[in-house]
């Protein structure tokens, strides 16, 4: 009952970190907006030679992020039969958290995109690549729970 206690525990403060991730990303698109609304128009803070390299270099980074976080996802996920319930916990928290946390990426980078040249249409298109990230690895209970019944008798809850 106590290790029940403690998933519900890690997967609440899980879910609190990826709400205050989601959070972020519409604060990002405050920035954006307050931006073309106040500095019409909005070309961006730098001058930049070859903006195209830039934008494929950044949807690039954003492909290399989507996927390695599936790597490091499964990875973190990759199950032991030396795992005790608290170690197990542990991971399940990880994973969300990690995946979470890449899946901003994109849109930082689409923000950096907008702050150097004034690319709108470029941060948007990077946020949808981040929500969808988010909303991927956002923490399910029940998901959880399935992977915990998943798990040898001597790792259940």
């Amino acid at each position: 009952m106590e290790d029940l206690s403690r998933l519900r525990k890690a997967y609440r403060t899980a879910s609190l970190v990826g709400g205050a991730i989601i959070v972020s990303l519409f604060l990002y698109v405050a920035v954006v907006e307050v931006g073309r609304a106040w500095l019409k128009p909005f070309l961006g803070l730098a001058r930049i030679e070859n903006p195209l390299v830039l934008r494929y270099a950044f949807y690039a980074a954003a492909i290399v992020i989507v996927i390695f976080s599936r790597i490091v996802n499964s990875l973190i996920l990759r199950k032991s039969r030396q795992d005790d319930p608290e170690a197990v916990v542990r991971r399940l928290s990880l994973a969300a958290l990690v995946s979470m946390a890449l899946g901003e990426g994109p849109a930082l980078m689409g923000l950096a995109l907008f702050l150097l040249g004034g690319f709108s249409r470029d941060f948007y298109m990077l946020l949808i690549v981040s929500l969808f990230l988010e909303f991927m690895y956002f923490p399910r209970l029940r998901n959880w729970e399935d992977y915990l019944k998943d798990r040898p008798l001597s790792c259940r809850l």
